[in-house]
């Protein structure tokens, strides 16, 4: 059996640092929550390189989706939520004038624009420290949103807001409801093309 390198070492090493926790650290769990949502949508939808304006972009028709996360319970501390103090998440939307391609190599200029053509918000409410668990797919629930239903000048949006323009879906039915989501999107475009 041939010796495992330094490397192999690290990252099996890294993994369980990280992955292995229930709750994982703010830094690396907008990973994590990509991937899941990955293997949500299955092999018609890619996940594209770092640093990319979007996070998957479906491979027929190359709409463009970004994942954005929060937790109530954070790694960084045991009174992270109360009660009486619960974690109110914010999630980034803000528009830019470009984007990033090639792992982050060209900057493509655009009108002040968000980038992506769908949204899939994914909040993690379990506040009981006994309980909650990043790791498990079940606790997360889901927002699927259209671009053109976001505010159009908001920077960053809430629960309650998101709540009012999509329906919440668990970790099963995030596949069908992106689905629908992007075939109402197609509509939109078809209807706006055959209007110029």
């Amino acid at each position: 059996m041939a010796e495992r390198s330094v490397h192999e070492i690290i990252v099996e090493r890294l993994v369980e640092r990280v992955y292995q926790q229930p709750l994982i650290e703010n830094v690396y769990r907008g990973d994590y929550v990509e991937y899941m949502v990955a293997l949500a949508l299955g092999q018609a939808w890619r996940l594209t390189a770092p640093w990319t304006s979007w996070d998957l972009e479906h491979a027929a028709s190359g709409a463009r989706l970004e994942v954005k996360q929060s937790a109530a319970r954070q790694t960084w501390s045991e009174q992270s939520v109360t009660v009486e103090h619960p974690r109110r998440p914010r999630f980034d939307i803000a528009p830019h004038c470009g984007y990033y391609t090639g792992g982050g190599s060209d900057w493509v200029d655009t009108p002040l624009q968000r980038q992506a053509d769908l949204y899939v918000f994914a909040w993690h409410a379990e506040r009981n420290v006994e309980l909650a668990d990043h790791r498990r797919p079940e606790q997360w629930r889901f927002f699927v949103v259209a671009e053109h239903r976001l505010p159009r000048r908001q920077k960053s949006i809430g629960l309650r807001p998101l709540r009012r323009i999509a329906s919440c879906c668990n970790y099963a039915a995030l596949a069908d409801q992106v689905a629908a989501t992007a075939h109402l999107l197609r509509l939109k475009v078809q209807r706006r093309e055959r209007r110029l």
